[in-house]
């Protein structure tokens, strides 16, 4: 990976996510991009002593960083190694004098001097030209149109300096020449970011308060639930729909994907991937930019696991084979669809055949059929030049339209069937793919949470899956039909076992 290549989004993302598991504010966290020899950057964490500013050591960090926030929060950046390394920096320790504080003192000090005199010069040639327009009253609109500048009096000193008054940055910059590092230990937390490659780039963006407000919310909020607290808790359904109006929807702007004509390609105009963490198609030329668009997003599994779930939106007519490049790309063993064909509207298209058919370069056979009360079962055949694969797709058709099922015992059902066939990325979408298909994604992880943990953390799992693709829990009904499938979950397994 050429660390060059890290945009200021994607270090502004990392750099949140490092001062939450830090438990520091962000602006107490300082990035430097290390040399190309070494692939990674260099971390600087500070806190501010007698009003001084001082990096804290590598082990202090170290021993403040929660490993399981961090790779929570930062998944996408496939952290896998955390690592000190000394001498970094060299050299003495200049004059404490020469500080960021002091350094900005002198430059502002200047500024204001400089100015201060070009307006003495100005005034001064400005008076002479006076003088020189009255004696010569026949030349006064020649002297005026060969003039040709503005007034610089009107720019008055106090404004000039604001202007030039730095704004603290969000990143540590290296220190110009001649100038030494800040005073304090000059070890340095190098954090291994081999794997960044995966990640798509993001585009330089400016990040608004609101918007930094609400990627601090969804990288931090959590109420951890005991088997007790879930068991209360659904029979208080006012605090989970206030709970859910506080988070973050995380929608994105479509000028943010930098893909011409993707919008023939969505079946919602505002329900569009986060580009972070949308699923990039193997393109048909170098030129062809939109064949490698579909609009589906990885997704986190349990404890932040990479690319556990794949959301989509259901198939268009003319995305139907991108569903299957997708879902042989991926080499995903199950699609799991949450949706009729067609309720009040269409909803999805029919993408797969009734025997046999071929969608671009992929060829699907239904190899058989199992009718369950809830759900179909369908076992199919994938074909692509000289591979053949085995993919099962189930088809829940017994979520009523625009509410939520009365029991949610058959997603249950659903959710144990689809395990037992998991091996890589599970394909889940309904019509929109953040509904429906975020209740089942949210639903796997809390019964893995809760079967591991004896706890669940239905927000914290929200905002994760919000974080990997905007609206994902479309409602508070829906928020609350998720309390009530991992409540029964925690009432079968605590019968099981006797608690």
């Amino acid at each position: 990976l050429d660390v060059k290549r890290l945009n200021v989004s994607l270090l502004r993302w990392f750099r949140e996510g490092v001062a939450a598991a830090l438990g520091v504010p962000a602006r107490h966290v300082h990035i430097n991009r290390l040399n190309e020899k070494k692939n990674g950057i260099e971390l600087f964490v500070s806190s501010s002593r007698l009003g001084i500013s001082e990096p804290r050591t590598a082990e202090e960090v170290i021993q403040s960083l929660n490993v399981r926030i961090l790779r929570r929060h930062l998944g996408h950046f496939g952290i896998t190694e955390v690592s000190t390394e000394k001498n970094v920096l060299q050299g003495e320790q200049s004059d404490h004098v020469w500080n960021r504080e002091g350094f900005y003192a002198v430059v502002l000090f200047f500024t204001v001097f400089i100015i201060i005199i070009t307006c003495l010069m100005v005034i001064q040639t400005h008076t002479q030209i006076n003088i020189i327009a009255d004696s010569m009253k026949h030349a006064t609109k020649a002297i005026s149109s060969s003039d040709g500048h503005t007034p610089l009096t009107s720019v008055s000193p106090v404004t000039a300096s604001n202007e030039l008054k730095p704004c603290p940055s969000p990143f540590k910059m290296k220190p110009a020449a001649g100038l030494q590092e800040r005073r304090g230990s000059n070890v340095s937390l190098v954090l291994d970011m081999s794997a960044l490659g995966s990640v798509e780039p993001l585009n330089v963006a400016v990040v608004t308060p609101r918007e930094a407000a609400a990627r601090e919310y969804l990288m931090s909020a959590g109420r951890p639930l005991t088997r007790q607290q879930l068991r209360d808790i659904v029979n208080n359904t006012h605090k989970l729909h206030a709970e859910f109006a506080e988070i973050p929807m995380n929608f994105i702007d479509p000028k943010e994907l930098d893909i011409p004509n993707h919008g023939n390609k969505n079946r919602y105009k505002t329900i569009l991937p986060n580009p972070h963490s949308r699923v990039i198609l193997k393109m048909k030329s170098c030129n062809d930019l939109l064949s490698s668009y579909i609009n589906a997003n990885y997704i986190r599994g349990y404890l932040g696991d990479e690319r556990a779930f794949i959301a989509t939106q259901g198939p268009i007519v003319n995305t139907v084979n991108d569903f299957w490049q997708m879902a042989w790309q991926e080499e995903s063993p199950v699609i799991v669809m949450i949706t009729k064909l067609k309720e009040k509207n269409e909803k999805c298209v029919l993408y797969w055949p009734e025997k046999r058919g071929i969608y671009g370069k992929v060829e699907v056979l239904v190899n058989s059929v199992r009718e369950c009360e809830h759900y179909t079962t369908r076992s199919l055949i994938l074909k692509c030049g000289n591979q053949t694969r085995m993919l099962q797709h189930y088809w829940y058709t017994s979520w009523p339209d625009h509410k939520t099922p009365d029991s949610t015992m058959p997603l249950l059902q659903l959710m144990a069937d689809v395990e037992t066939d998991r091996r890589t990325a599970v394909i889940v979408h309904c019509s929109a793919g953040i509904g429906r298909t975020g209740c089942f994604i949210a639903t796997t992880i809390g019964c893995r949470q809760l079967q591991l943990e004896g706890v669940v953390d239905v927000l914290s799992i929200t905002c994760q899956l919000r974080a990997d693709r905007g609206g994902m829990i479309q409602t508070g009904e829906q928020y609350e039909f998720v309390h009530h499938a991992l409540s029964l979950y925690e009432a079968r397994t605590s019968a099981e076992t006797g608690q």
